[in-house]
């Protein structure tokens, strides 16, 4: 099995580690964050292997390293990753749409690297590393199902919509654990609160709107 590594561009945030989390869940031992901070460091160790170096600087044969950037030219594929490859994926929240940070962070500073998408559709970071292991494990591209822009209950009346795709495994959606709790922490979101309507949930989680 191959290397997972997450070139960690982030403040360590709640959202994130909880995708990282997953992401461990999914790599194990074969999990390596890079570019983290002395204070991040902890937490991080606690999910894999960790390095303050950033994987730009590695003094490597970068022919090992796999990038995943959604604008590359091919996509990954069972052949291109080996027993000792390295894929490498930026630790990036993503937005609305593709904006091009993993080209400027990643692939444009490492040359000799392979880049490689998984689609034309985004991906958070732990689905990215989930899309990843499945691929890595025989599966192509195009067998791999996801759900763009799921719907989430938060109760029987109230619902948001998570604007990127989430992978599926046998038919089943493989969220973020944890995720939907922390949404309603952080919007002080009860099941007996009635006060805050439909719209104003989906105009928070686009960034229209306050509560």
């Amino acid at each position: 099995m191959p290397y997972l590594l997450i070139e960690h561009l982030e403040e360590l945030r709640d959202w994130v580690l909880l995708e990282y989390r997953h992401t461990s869940e999914w790599w194990g031992e074969r999990l390596i964050f890079t570019n983290v901070e002395p204070h991040e460091r902890e937490e991080l160790a606690k999910l894999g292997s960790v390095l303050s170096q950033s994987v730009t600087e590695f003094p490597f044969d970068r022919s090992k390293l796999i990038i995943l950037d959604p604008f590359a030219e091919e996509e990954l594929k069972p052949e291109d990753i080996e027993e000792d490859s390295i894929i490498v994926v930026g630790g990036i929240l993503g937005d609305f749409e593709f904006t091009g940070k993993t080209k400027k962070f990643i692939t444009e500073k490492i040359e000799g690297a392979k880049a490689r998408h998984i689609g034309s559709v985004q991906f958070s970071i732990d689905g990215s590393a989930i899309v990843a292991k499945l691929i890595a494990e025989g599966k192509r591209l195009g067998e791999i199902e996801y759900e763009l822009n799921p719907t989430i209950e938060l109760d029987e009346f109230s619902e948001i919509t998570l604007h990127y795709a989430v992978p599926k495994l046998d038919g089943k959606l493989l969220l973020t654990p944890g995720l939907i709790e922390l949404q309603k922490r952080e919007l002080g979101y009860t099941e007996t609160d009635d006060e805050i309507s439909d719209e104003e949930l989906e105009a928070f989680f686009e960034g229209k709107g306050e509560l």
